[in-house]
């Protein structure tokens, strides 16, 4: 089974006590972090996860509400962590990992060899990458449509055998592209960003500053023939008519939609019969 922790659900400005969007997502003995915020460590305390039970982080792009972070999840490896702690696999495109490095430098500077002892897996940043990071877990990136500045990956994730058969997927932030119906092509949980309202904001119905409206993502989950839909990494304008935002997805989308507050937890299917990627 596949078990998917919303740590936060809000845009780069999050809603009143809300949080920048971040996951977690438990297969087996693994825990990947999906995005490390400015307020992880507050984060993943919420929901009773300690950061020693991470075994993968994977980062979408270099945006500071996607990594500030960093620093502070290496900070409790050092001086937070029983000893022993393994320091979890990092996973990023080049660009990203030199501001993760700059990040470092300027806040904490060398930490004992922490930051150094994290294994370090570089995915491409301009096609599509694939890690195996387990005999029956498949991550695959796949570039999305965002910023110059900080070109985002989206995280195709696919499991087979003891896990079952599944495929979760997470976009990242991303305005509208090709490239989000393979990402999502028959998953059982498409996470997908929805910054802006096409019903409240028709201005923003094509997208806009590299983002997606719930709209967009209905039609790329109905696309895709994803089973389920949650519409994240919304603008803290809309606080309160979140319910908007759903019903629009829903009108493109036929299967279920959600617009997860931080904590929620989705569990995914059974075991099936083995299958190959």
């Amino acid at each position: 089974m596949i078990e998917v922790i919303f740590l936060g659900v809000s845009a780069a400005i999050p809603m009143r006590n809300g949080t920048n969007a971040a996951y977690l997502v438990r297969i087996g003995n693994e825990r990947i972090l999906i995005d490390c915020g400015p307020a992880i460590l507050q984060q993943l305390d919420a929901v009773g996860i300690s950061p020693a039970e991470i075994t993968h982080v994977f980062f979408t792009h270099r945006h500071g509400d996607h990594t500030l972070g960093y620093p502070m999840l290496m900070l409790w490896y050092e001086i937070g962590a029983d000893a022993g702690a393994q320091v979890p696999t990092l996973i990023a495109s080049e660009l990203t990992f030199d501001a993760l490095d700059t990040l470092m430098g300027v806040t904490y500077g060398p930490m004992d060899g922490v930051t150094e002892s994290a294994p370090r897996i570089t995915v491409p940043q301009d096609r599509i990458g694939r890690t195996q990071i387990h005999p029956n877990i498949m991550l695959t990136t796949i570039p999305m449509a965002h910023s110059n500045f900080a070109p985002s990956l989206g995280l195709r994730i696919e499991t087979r055998n003891q896990f079952g058969q599944h495929v979760v997927a997470f976009t990242g932030d991303t305005g509208p592209n090709e490239n989000i119906i393979l990402l999502g092509r028959d998953a059982d949980l498409l996470v997908h960003e929805a910054g802006y309202s096409a019903t409240l904001n028709p201005e923003y119905a094509q997208g806009v500053y590299g983002h997606s409206t719930a709209q967009i993502a209905g039609r790329n989950a109905q696309a895709a023939g994803a089973k389920r839909l949650a519409l994240v990494h919304v603008d803290a304008m809309y606080e309160g008519q979140e319910l908007t935002l759903i019903e629009e997805a829903r009108r493109e989308f036929g299967g279920e939609v959600c617009l997860p507050v931080a904590g929620l937890s989705i569990t995914i299917g059974q075991p099936d019969a083995p299958a190959s990627y």
